[in-house]
């Protein structure tokens, strides 16, 4: 676990409700190491979530990104509140499209055509100054604050924990349009502050929890690349985003 970090952050409040989004012209939304766009190794181990009324698909949510360049985009976020979740700081801050997302619509358990927790719009950003300043992959890691709370009250926890093994759990473009959530868990090794895994991913799961059990959340998924790899947590990002 990464300890007792200090790392400012940057909070953004000029956000759109959403409107403009074309949900018909969507591209995913990935990073990828050393220009690797393969993700899925020797077969795909994924599976789908078709019911999202239990944990912790409840609090795993898609995302419908409009970016500074007016590129609509997809991603996953997890609620840790009712009114804020985490993601990867490049869903909130894209350098490739012009900075800070202009708005994010939030969809909580989506399972195809049905949401059946609603939609909710973003009021505020945030993310870590060494992401936007240097695009540390260690500190690729943001969060949303909701305009209103969701309508139920079963969230993850971020915790400061090591794995053997984890669950990741997002909305992959590759499948199903990126409509339903697919899980996959496997081993996992961290170095540095990041965690690597073999675990199958798409464009879309950037931002999705790593889970080390159905309800405790230790890292941010955020990169493909074989090894695919994500964030590991640290208490000022945690304490900061509780206080928000």
């Amino acid at each position: 676990m990464s300890g007792n970090e200090t790392v400012s952050v940057r909070i953004h409040t000029e956000l759109g409700n959403g409107q403009d989004y074309d949900f018909e012209n969507i591209a995913p939304m990935y990073h990828v190491l050393d220009e690797d766009l393969e993700t899925i190794r020797n077969g795909d181990e994924r599976r789908r979530v078709d019911y999202t009324a239990v944990m912790p698909f409840k609090a795993i949510c898609k995302l419908y990104m409009k970016a500074a360049d007016g590129r609509n985009l997809i991603g996953t976020g997890w609620l840790t509140h009712s009114n804020k979740l985490y993601t990867a700081g490049h869903c909130v801050y894209c350098h490739a499209r012009g900075g800070w997302m202009k708005s994010i619509i939030v969809v909580p358990g989506k399972a195809g055509t049905i949401e059946p927790y609603g939609r909710y719009t973003a009021e505020a950003l945030l993310t870590l100054e060494p992401w936007i300043d240097d695009q540390s992959a260690r500190y690729d890691m943001g969060a949303i604050k909701l305009s209103s709370s969701v309508n139920h009250d079963d969230f993850l926890s971020p915790t400061l924990s090591d794995a053997d093994t984890v669950t990741l759990c997002g909305y992959p473009s590759d499948r199903d349009r990126g409509e339903y959530q697919y899980r996959m868990r496997d081993d996992v090794r961290k170095t540095d502050g990041r965690f690597f895994y073999y675990i199958d991913s798409h464009g879309g799961q950037s931002g999705a929890p790593l889970l080390r059990n159905n309800s405790i959340a230790i890292g941010i998924h955020n990169y493909g690349g074989c090894d695919n790899s994500g964030s590991d947590l640290y208490r000022g990002f945690i304490d900061y985003v509780e206080r928000w």
